[in-house]
């Protein structure tokens, strides 16, 4: 049975990214495949769009990092909804804590990384909503918990080093 098509948030499904044409070819396979019903196969394309994602990121990619961090958000928001909307809490959670983890240590990362550190800032208030919502929608969960504590203590670290 053909599933509702998922909105990331950012502007519809997914935002295509020129920069990215791998992922975004990916991302086009999963929200077609979600859209005709096609579980496994969507789950397989957004974990392939999120892996394509994680590399740029893990490499330190410097030609453009907004697009790495909206492609690894992006990507995190539309696997993580198919999971929940499968039963798959407990995975869908720790794949938005993944990510939003990942942001996490970018914005404590070296005073060089500065442009990885303001879209790091930006998109994870997308990721931090995510967490907020699922935990609001299906309770808590310690690895939600993890991932919200991480970046409360990154911004009072921030606080700290200003005063």
């Amino acid at each position: 049975m053909p599933q509702p098509c998922v909105d990331t948030g950012l502007g519809g499904p997914f935002v295509p990214l020129a920069a990215l044409p791998g992922w975004t070819r990916a991302m086009h396979q999963a929200t077609r495949a979600q859209c005709l019903g096609q579980v496994s196969r969507a789950t397989g394309w957004y974990r392939e769009a999120l892996g394509l994602a994680f590399d740029r990121v893990d490499t330190g990619c410097t030609d453009n990092e907004d697009a790495c961090l909206c492609a690894l958000v992006s990507s995190t928001l539309c696997l993580s909804g198919l999971q929940a909307d499968q039963g798959q809490l407990s995975l869908a959670a720790a794949t938005l804590a993944d990510a939003h983890t990942a942001l996490v240590r970018l914005m404590l990362g070296p005073p060089r990384a500065s442009a990885w550190r303001k879209a790091a800032v930006r998109y994870s208030h997308d990721t931090h909503a995510a967490l907020v919502q699922h935990w609001a929608a299906h309770g808590p969960d310690p690895v939600i918990e993890g991932a919200l504590r991480a970046g409360c203590l990154v911004m009072n670290a921030a606080a700290r080093a200003v005063h």
